[in-house]
């Protein structure tokens, strides 16, 4: 299965990626000129900050999520079994709900940070709640339908945490209690959140791949050929203009 994106979809994305963010800057420095005033550019440039998430969303929905897997009847097929399809399905399950978990989460932190002033507020879980709601994820992205809707929270999510980063930037908040790990400030949490979908995204294609059809109730998943490898890196790609666009526009 080889995902492709037309001349004209790849000709938006290079426009997004590398004119866009130019002109964002100078809607900022036209607002910035009329701060006390509201003007039309002020309202693009904060209208500005929902279109990348939007073009995220939208073609993660058209290319990374409903995925169709089919050899053709000539192709010699090798199949994984046993112990070591055990291994690989648990490692694959187990981290994607991991991470769906702590996205979930990095979200609820970063609202608390912006908006509930009392730095005594955490979002923590004891390592007994972490498991069980990573179990109850996992037992969800086993179903074709649930796994799907977890698709649609996760996007949902991603632009959420997008708008709470857009409106730190406009307003020049800085958000630096985010992970205790970690000592973030708020413009490099335009790249965890893309790195987290991204990660998210690479998961979610390899777990579709092995419970397609009946490959898990047959205890019998293909050997992936190029076709089934090349989308991955079609994901990578995209995601790799998105940073640049970050990259840019900071």
């Amino acid at each position: 299965m080889i995902i492709k994106f037309s001349p004209v979809r790849l000709s938006i994305i290079f426009l997004l990626v590398f004119i866009f963010p130019f002109v964002q800057k100078q809607w900022l420095n036209l607002y910035l000129f009329n701060i006390n005033n509201f003007t039309i550019y002020k309202f693009l440039y904060y209208l500005s900050g929902l279109s990348i998430p939007l073009l995220v969303i939208i073609n993660s929905l058209s290319k990374f999520t409903f995925y169709k897997f089919n050899y053709p009847k000539q192709i010699k097929i090798d199949y994984i079994n046993g112990k070591l399809l055990l291994l690989i399905t648990s490692i694959i399950l187990i981290l994607l709900s991991a991470l769906i978990l702590s996205y979930i989460l990095l979200n609820f932190k970063i609202f608390l940070e912006l908006f509930i002033s009392n730095n005594n507020h955490q979002v923590s879980f004891y390592n007994d709640k972490q498991i069980l709601f990573t179990v109850i994820i996992s037992i969800l992205l086993i179903f074709k339908k649930t796994k799907t809707v977890i698709k649609k929270t996760l996007l949902a999510n991603y632009f959420i945490i997008s708008i709470f980063i857009w409106y730190a930037q406009i307003n020049n908040v800085l958000v630096t209690n985010i992970n205790p790990i970690y000592n973030f400030k708020f413009n490099n949490l335009n790249y965890i959140n893309i790195i987290f979908l991204l990660a998210i995204e690479i998961l979610f294609y390899l777990w579709s791949y092995i419970s397609c059809g009946s490959y898990l109730s047959d205890w019998s998943v293909p050997i992936p050929h190029k076709e089934e490898i090349t989308p991955i890196f079609s994901i990578l790609f995209f995601y790799f203009l998105i940073i640049i666009y970050y990259s840019i526009l900071l």
